[in-house]
């Protein structure tokens, strides 16, 4: 088997037909790779982006979905898209999460929850201003606490629900100005495995579970320095396992990975961290 190569996207099996997912930082990277491999089979999709001033990027998203189910010769109906502004590291954004659901969506209520929105910031020790480290805590810890607390409170999600919360390997694998992110995804992956026993409390059937990405060719990644990205790839693309030689990940590969978590065939997983890097950090060991 060769090594994959993303394709030209296309209508897939409508196993998620008549569901409904909240994806934070949809516009881009991973969150944008989740919201084409969900939509294509049919998931309605509300997509959070940090500004208003970042609304065409969803609004060429939505496009992008809607040009590929009228190429189909599917009979499939394209899933509905709401884009909603919101700003992680502003707990009173996610207000208008709750009013586009509400809005939005028929039923009221969502099938999946996948936070994928984060704040990357990398001071060195002794280098973290005060807003580096508050912003980092609110937007990658209390923000989504906040959500999920809202999301149980006002009932929002249905029975066999899915969660899914993106995590980072650089928790197994620190380097220098990692700390700050690092201890908010170590709490994350730790918030994941609690959600995994209370949310299914109130939501039967309900998953939760987090997955490790590795370096990803994102635009986050590209607006680094050259000279910095090259040395992450450096370091980063040898402990690949999967392919000879090593590669640096494709936004499709995380993603894909998410669409197994969300199905109904991953009905018997939850709690987990799982890998999304080609086997550059293991989870759990070494």
């Amino acid at each position: 088997m060769s090594d994959y190569q993303p394709s030209a996207l296309k209508v897939q099996q409508q196993d998620l037909q008549g569901t409904v997912a909240v994806i934070t930082g949809a516009t881009k990277g991973i969150g944008r790779a989740v919201a084409l491999e969900l939509s294509t089979r049919g998931c309605s999709i509300l997509g959070t982006f940090s500004s208003t001033q970042s609304a065409h990027n969803f609004d060429v998203l939505t496009h992008t979905v809607q040009d590929i189910y009228r190429a189909s010769d599917s009979k499939a109906t394209c899933p509905i898209f709401k884009g909603v502004a919101a700003d992680i590291t502003k707990l009173d954004s996610m207000g208008a999460i709750l009013i586009g659901i509400e809005s939005a969506f028929p039923s009221k209520k969502i099938d999946i929850l996948i936070l994928n929105a984060s704040v990357n910031t990398r001071p060195k020790l002794g280098q973290a201003s005060d807003a580096d480290i508050e912003n980092s805590l609110v937007g990658n810890l209390h923000w989504p606490i906040m959500l999920m607390e809202n999301f149980a409170r006002e009932k929002v999600f249905n029975a066999n629900s899915r969660v899914v919360v993106m995590s980072s390997d650089r928790v197994r694998d620190p380097a220098p100005g990692s700390a700050l992110f690092n201890v908010t995804k170590a709490g994350l992956e730790a918030l994941v495995r609690s959600w995994a026993i209370e949310l299914p409390l109130a939501f039967p059937g309900t998953t939760v579970n987090a997955v490790s990405v590795g370096l990803t060719d994102t635009p986050g990644l590209r607006s680094f320095p050259a000279q910095a990205v090259e040395a992450l790839k450096a370091q980063r693309v040898p402990k690949v396992k999967v392919v000879a030689g090593g590669r640096v990940g494709y936004a499709e590969d995380v993603a894909d990975v998410v669409g197994l978590l969300v199905s109904e065939k991953a009905r018997w997983q939850t709690g987990s961290v799982v890998a999304a890097n080609g086997g550059a950090e293991w989870v759990g060991g070494t």
